[in-house]
Order: structure tokens, then C-alpha cells, then sequence
């Protein structure tokens, strides 16, 4: 499947700066050309789900953070130095988190509202739990 969501080409540039990579030291380690980095950044181009899995790898960074459109930046998501804090210290439910994916399976009209459902979600799970 082919992701396309707004603001992914911004999220994926921006990534990739913190981390220090070339767009072309990218497409090298997964097997794409420098253009086609070029082309997701500026969101011309859609990105496969199993390529995003394999740069959000790379980055270092939740693949939600990319899929979720989450107000914030690299660093308010991992802390300033571009890591992804602990699977322990990130709090997330692994349900939420598959649901929180499969939103760019969604119209674009609809993305929103699931989103403030799911993140209402996570916040009672918070609390409870």
C-alpha cells in the first residue's frame, strides 16, 4: 500500500536532516534512487508502507510520529537529540498504535476525526492504566 498523507514529505525531510543523512545515503540503504527520497519529501510522490517502515527504522523515529499528523517536530517527539525514547517510556498501547497506522488506509476528510478519537483513546488508557 502507498501512504500519502499531508504533511508526510515535510515529516520525512525533517527526519532525515535531524538524523545528518543525504537524501541520497537514504535511498542507498533501501534501495531507491536520491530522487525518489527527493520526491517524498516534497510529497510528489506517495511512499510504500514497507519503504516508510525501513526509513522510520533508519531515522530512528516511531512510524506513528509519520502517520498520525501530530502537531510537533523531531525533537518534541524524541527529544533533542533525534532518538526515539524507550518502548517503555513512550506509554503507547500497541492497539492504539495499529490503529494510529492503518489511518492512511482513510479519506483524507476522515483522518482527522479518527485521530481525535484514537488520541482520546490513549488518554483514557493513560489515566486508567
Amino acid at each position: 500500500m502507498k501512504i500519502n498523507i499531508p504533511e508526510l514529505g515535510g515529516r520525512l525531510r525533517r527526519a532525515r536532516i535531524a538524523t545528518g543523512l543525504t537524501q541520497k545515503a537514504v535511498a542507498h540503504q533501501i534501495g531507491v534512487s536520491w530522487m525518489t527520497i527527493h520526491r517524498w519529501e516534497l510529497s510528489q510522490r506517495p511512499i510504500p508502507d514497507t519503504l516508510l517502515e525501513r526509513v522510520s527504522g533508519i531515522y530512528d523515529i516511531p512510524l506513528r510520529w509519520f502517520l498520525t499528523l501530530e502537531y510537533g517536530d523531531v525533537n518534541d517527539e524524541c527529544g533533542q537529540s533525534g532518538q526515539a525514547p524507550a518502548i517503555a517510556d513512550r506509554a503507547y498501547p500497541v492497539a492504539a498504535d495499529r490503529i494510529l497506522r492503518k489511518m492512511g488506509d482513510l479519506p483524507a476528510e476522515q483522518r482527522p476525526m479518527v485521530q481525535k478519537a484514537v488520541e482520546d483513546l490513549i488518554d483514557d488508557l493513560r489515566r486508567v492504566g
